[in-house]
């Protein structure tokens, strides 16, 4: 929470600010150096302040009409001026001797994180989402107080930069149509549709990629050389800021229409920002649900306008800033104390790129006083203003907002450590009786959880000799590093029934239990001695590498054996697919599930347990799809039309445990009337979020911001669940029995459905006759 400086490489560390139990952050550095902007809770709301750079002077305080969460400063390039937004979708301006906020807009559908100067402080650019989802550019006009679009919202556009020199103002923009194929499903995606483009701020000024010569044309040799000497001097002499200042103009009339795209590739680019060698961006790696694509690392790009050549100036990264006069580059990767690393390198390429960890910053000596009880008071503040300022509805269902913060602070001077705050804090925001209200982690002690090795079996312990054997092994699958079974891999002779004689030499004997033999070998080889038998006679020894969890192959044995039973019950007929989220997991799970059955007459989606997400969309566009035709070759059998379509009947399972998207994939499948919904009601949480909110000693909490609602206009899910069509309780003496009543009671329905509804692909016509005649 305190505003270090770091130097480059020689010099002391900082700290501008040294204020335990007050929240400072979003540090930003003016332009002529002399002043560090940053946003304070020191007030009890959340208000800009500078400070000297050297210390050496008291902060300032820039505004004083906080009364929700803000957005970080930009200094304007005269250091005297800020631009901000907050959490009311407002873009303002402030002049910090005048200290009266400007509003430049307001917005309505996404907050505003994009907003830049221009060169000469007059003008301003910002990204604002418009109702499509997709962002537009905006000029601002300090002194016509007028707005401009620089783009429209038929593309997404956004990341606005202007040119030092004032000549141009670039941006990113979503304009590339490459689709690329599933390849599991005929859909399409483009991970790869951002390019870097710019707009000429006059006029009069060409575009810089305008077609290049080396034609002499008339002039005779000497006054070519006269005049190619005349712009290599001019070159030379870069314009100063109070150059571009006085000669600044746009040329708003026809603005739209000077836009250029620059010449590299699309990609996933990001941070966007110009300096005097050219446009600096990233190239960002390309993102599956469940991590990286392969084969790709983020990178730090300059492109060189003069040059017309793009270079990478660092690998390994993608979060930098420039400096002001465009000749530093502050970058962050990973690596290094803390899994962070950053350094300060020079912004003008040199050949080969840079990698993270050169010229890299000594942060060791950055340390600073903690004061645990006011951190705690600074805590609970925040975690109350967070809510009142982004929970869904301003009435803050119901509840006097205000009146509970009186009834929980004077509970403060009780708290002793982390644990009693996330309690307080946590009652306190229960008061809501909402969902997704969740406080926690934080400056615990550090708890040094053991490293426990586990087997991926079923024990049971033979009373007579005192050795334990192995009930079940989970058979997992050996091809995916989340589900390797190690008693399965190939080579390892281990079978269910054999006795576990010892673990690397130590005999393993009740009532010592297997689990303190494994202690610490999660991951590593370790050597197992088995027998057939209860007895050290006739073992043998394997080798095996223990897991870390076994939730995935225990969460895989659920899911095959249900699927089994299904196939079992139905002669094959009914297939079924178990969603454990709406994450990545879940996804995954569903496409690999749902397609290798999706010939099947039934089918029955099990979201029991559903941990939540986001994904139901994806996966209702799927089982959502309609028969609308059959496509036929000469020599193969018959296809739908769309291609992979459900034809057949459908019913879900859900219970108590169904939660958040698991909540609304549950009222979407009775919305769509996609079948029958069996099983008990739903959590009842649908509220949701958009990440944690960091707190001041690294813990979080969260905020519900987004509710859902009826075309009726009326709150839906929330604090009720969804109600089955069929109810039905998993007892538990059925279930400790092996039985499992939602599941038989689904495979009832699916079959009555199958029976009283049949769906059968309608088959080849017969040969057309010869023409004319055919058919009509």
């Amino acid at each position: 929470g305190d505003v270090f400086t770091v130097p480059a490489k020689d010099g002391s560390i900082r700290n501008l600010t040294l204020t335990p139990g007050i929240r400072e952050k979003y540090v930003a550095w003016s332009p002529d150096g002399k002043w560090i902007a940053y946003l304070s809770d020191r007030s009890g709301e959340e208000e800009y302040y500078i400070v000297p750079q050297d210390g050496m002077g008291k902060e300032i305080r820039v505004t004083t009409d906080g009364k929700v969460a803000r957005n970080p400063p930009v200094w304007s390039p005269d250091s005297k001026k800020l631009l901000f937004a907050d959490k009311d979708v407002r873009l303002w301006y402030v002049d910090i001797d005048q200290k009266t906020p400007v509003m430049i807009d307001q917005g309505k559908y996404s907050d505003f994180y994009e907003y830049v100067w221009s060169p000469d402080s007059k003008w301003v650019a910002y990204t604002k989402v418009e109702e499509n989802g997709n962002g537009i550019i905006n000029l601002y006009s300090l002194v016509d107080k007028k707005i401009t679009s620089v783009t429209t919202s038929f593309t997404g556009s956004g990341n606005p930069a202007f040119d030092p020199e004032g000549k141009y103002l670039f941006f990113l923009s979503r304009r590339d149509y490459n689709e690329v194929l599933d390849g599991y499903d005929f859909e399409f995606a483009n991970p790869k549709a951002t390019r870097i483009y710019l707009v000429t701020l006059r006029a009069d000024l060409p575009s810089p990629f305008a077609p290049q010569s080396d034609e002499t044309g008339k002039k005779s040799d000497e006054s070519a050389d006269k005049d190619k000497d005349k712009s290599a001097d001019k070159d030379k002499k870069e314009k100063t800021p109070e150059d571009v200042t006085k000669t600044f103009r746009i040329d708003l009339e026809g603005i739209q229409n000077r836009v250029v795209a620059v010449p590299t590739p699309p990609g996933n680019l990001f941070n966007l920002q110009a300096g005097k060698n050219g446009v600096y961006y990233t190239s960002g790696r390309v993102f599956g649900l469940s991590g990286p694509l392969p084969g790709e690392q983020a990178a730090i790009h300059v492109y060189d306008l003069k040059e017309r050549k793009d270079n990478v100036l660092l690998s390994g990264a993608g979060d930098f800033a420039l400096s002001f006069d465009g000749s530093k580059v502050l970058y962050a990767g990973g690596g290094g104390e803390n899994g962070q690393t950053f350094g300060i390198i020079d912004a003008k390429p040199s050949g080969s790129p840079h990698h993270v960890g050169d010229d890299s910053l000594n942060l060791s000596g950055m340390t600073m006083r903690i004061d645990p009880r006011a951190e705690w008071k600074d805590m609970f503040d925040e975690v109350w203003r967070q809510e009142r300022d982004f929970f869904f509805e301003k009435s803050m269902n119901g509840v006097d907002w205000a009146g509970e913060k009186e009834r929980y602070a004077p509970l403060l001077p009780y708290v002793a450590d982390r644990f009693d705050l996330t309690y307080v804090m946590g009652e306190m925001v229960g008061e809501l009786s909402n969902s997704h209200t969740y406080v926690g982690g934080g400056d615990y002690p550090d708890l040094h959880p053991v490293n426990l090795g586990l087997l991926g079996v079923d024990y049971e312990l033979d009373a007579a000799s005192g050795y334990y054997r192995f009930k079940k092994i989970y058979a997992g699958e050996n091809w995916t590093s989340a589900r390797r079974s190690p008693l399965t891999e190939p080579g390892v002779d281990a079978k269910e029934g054999d006795y576990l004689i010892a673990v690397n030499g130590r005999e393993l004997k009740a009532p010592q239990p297997p689990s303190e033999l494994f202690v610490n070998t999660a991951g590593e080889n370790v050597t197992l001695t088995l027998n057939s038998k209860p007895s050290t006679d006739g073992s043998h020894t394997v080798a095996v590498k223990p897991l870390s969890s076994e939730y995935e192959l225990r969460m895989l044995d659920m899911i095959d054996t249900n699927r089994r039973k299904v196939d079992q019950a139905t002669d094959g007929r009914v297939g079924y697919v178990y969603i454990p989220n709406m994450g990545d997991e879940g996804l995954n799970e569903f496409v690999r599930q749902y397609f290798p059955q999706i010939r099947k007459e039934g089918l029955i989606i099990d979201v029991r347990y559903n941990g939540g997400g986001f994904v139901d969309p994806l996966i209702f566009e799927r089982l959502r799809r309609v028969l609308i035709g059959m496509e036929s070759a000469r020599t193969f059998a018959s296809s739908t039309n769309p291609p992979a379509v459900f034809y057949g009947s459908m019913v879900c399972v859900t219970n108590a445990y169904a939660a958040s998207d698991g909540d609304i994939f549950s009222y979407y499948f009775k919305k769509y009337h996609l079948g029958p919904l069996i099983g008990t009601r739903t959590w009842g949480g649908v509220r949701g979020i958009r990440g944690d909110m960091p707190l001041l000693d690294g813990g979080y909490i969260t905020r519900p911001e987004f509710s859902v609602y009826d075309l009726d206009s009326k709150w839906t899910v929330e604090n009720n669940g969804v109600e089955p069509d069929i109810e039905i309780d998993n007892r538990p003496d059925l279930v400790m029995k092996g039985q499992d009543p939602q599941l038989e009671k689904a495979i009832e329905v699916v079959l009555q459905d199958i029976k009283e509804h049949p769906k059968h692909l309608p088959p080849r016509p017969p040969d057309l006759p010869a023409y004319p005649n055919g058919p009509g």
